[in-house]
């Protein structure tokens, strides 16, 4: 993993792109890390170190010191880059356990440096080390990665780990390297590391910050489809969700809940309070609905679910489920001491009509007719009439 103190020809602008460009990946990833994902910033400290391995052995140093500053350089850089996989997935970061590992693997080069001065066990311990601080991570998220950007990392990250042990195989067991450290420099595993290294590092830097920015837009494009107070889809999201769960011919239950009075609790016990009712009946309608349900608050104390392939009589008995937890529900740790109630208006979306929406313009009509009835009522749209559900139901 060291660098050639004394390169010739293209390796003479290879030892200063590779670092260079390593370099400006940890500026970029930085920048992106300054307000954005903590990953960006373990990608950039990964880059830094890195450039700081192969920058060492063209210092001003003895060749000893240059290669324990290399080492412990890349040791940090490949821990670094265990911890940007483990932060990017949100798995557990297993801080303790890979420092441990490091520093005892940079106690080994320590050994193979100084004690034995041997090219070879040098090598062999450094690349075993860095494999296993980037692989052990890798293999715990492997299973993390869903969208093809973090495939991708994920591939990247796989292709980089095969190929330290490759190499390792090749020139240390099939090519053989001199045991001399001074014989580091002219030999065919400082140039194959440096063009490897130079071309994967440009790989892994791309493949990341293609699963950053992914990421990214995935968390601008969640908070812009949901509601910041109970956690559920809003408007536009509840369309972008349900538009694709009820294809012609299949049906739904459209369920539209609204609370009783609510100005009134807002006026009574204050918009905190208020706020606190919402986010309970957000709970209620978790707790009660299936998992197929897709849950929404349209605005105000108004939400909206959508349930695929379901009866008017399970819609019904759901409906009856939600308002009776509400009816039923101790309010008082909210701070609203009395009563409160919600009207249901029901509908399903018929076999020859091709979306909701026709079927929730029924559920919103059926609403406001439970409203007119009285309140803290369940009320079914036929395609012509009203039906108040029987509250047994």
């Amino acid at each position: 993993m060291r660098l050639a103190t004394t390169l010739a020809g293209p390796m003479d602008h290879l030892a200063f792109l590779l670092p260079s460009t390593m370099i400006l990946f940890a500026i970029t990833f930085l920048a992106v890390g300054w307000s954005g994902p903590k990953s960006a910033r373990a990608w950039g400290l990964a880059f830094l170190f890195g450039a700081l391995g192969f920058i060492a052995p063209i210092l001003p140093l003895p060749f000893a010191l240059q290669s324990l500053l290399a080492n412990a350089a890349f040791l940090v850089s490949f821990y670094c880059y265990g911890d940007a996989l483990l932060l990017h997935f949100r798995a557990p970061r297993m801080i303790a356990p890979r420092i441990i590992f490091a520093l005892l693997a940079y106690a080994m080069v320590i050994v193979a440096v100084e004690g034995f001065a041997s090219l070879p066990l040098e090598l062999t311990v450094a690349d075993i080390s860095v494999a296993i601080l980037l692989g052990v991570p890798l293999a715990s998220v492997i299973w993390r990665a869903h969208t093809l950007p973090d495939r991708v990392l994920v591939a990247v990250a796989g292709i980089v780990v095969l190929d330290i042990i490759v190499r390792l195989f090749i020139f240390n067991v099939l090519v053989g390297i001199s045991p001399a450290l001074s014989d580091f420099a002219a030999s065919s595993y400082a140039y194959y590391n440096q063009v490897a290294v130079g071309v994967l590092s440009v790989g892994f830097a791309l493949a990341a910050m293609g699963s950053i920015v992914s990421q990214m837009l995935a968390g601008y494009r969640s908070a812009a489809e949901r509601d910041p107070l109970t956690g559920l889809l809003n408007r536009r999201g509840f369309d972008a969700v349900a538009a694709p769960m009820t294809p012609m011919g299949q049906g739904a239950a459209i369920l539209l809940v609204d609370v009783d009075r609510f100005k009134l609790i807002n006026d009574d016990f204050g918009h905190e309070a208020g706020d606190l009712v919402l986010a309970g009946l957000a709970d209620i309608l978790r707790s009660i609905l299936p998992g197929t349900a897709v849950i929404s608050r349209f605005g105000g104390e108004e939400f909206a679910v959508l349930i695929p392939r379901l009866s008017m009589a399970e819609a019904g008995a759901l409906a009856h489920g939600i308002r009776l937890a509400c009816s039923e529900r101790d309010w008082r740790l909210c701070g609203v001491d009395r009563l409160v109630t919600l009207c249901v208006g029901v509908s399903l979306v018929l076999s020859e009509e091709p979306n909701w929406k026709a079927a929730f313009k029924r559920a919103d009509s059926a609403l406001y007719a439970a409203k007119d009835d009285g309140r803290d009522r369940v009320m079914f749209a036929k395609p012509d009439a009203y039906l108040a559900i029987e509250r047994a139901a």
